[in-house]
């Protein structure tokens, strides 16, 4: 998945609060989709909590490892 699919997914979801991305059935994402969501959009958007679940290995792996720039400094 893209850049530009992360923002097709993110559109208008800046009016919650609250978000939470289902990964069920998703087999991979790519680390442009990762980076577009709980990087970038994440920095323009700090007061909305984004939660992910049902998150494959792959999925998992691609979304610690973008989060882990995100702040370095903390476990994953």
């Amino acid at each position: 998945m893209s850049r530009s699919q992360a923002k097709r997914v993110l559109n208008r979801l800046d009016t919650f609060s609250h978000i939470t991305l289902d990964f069920k059935g998703v087999g991979f994402i790519g680390q442009a989709f990762a980076d577009e969501i709980f990087r970038v959009w994440a920095s323009k958007h700090p007061e909305i909590k984004i939660e992910y679940v049902n998150s494959n290995e792959h999925v998992l792996f691609m979304i610690k490892r973008t989060l882990k720039t995100v702040n370095p400094h903390k476990a994953g």
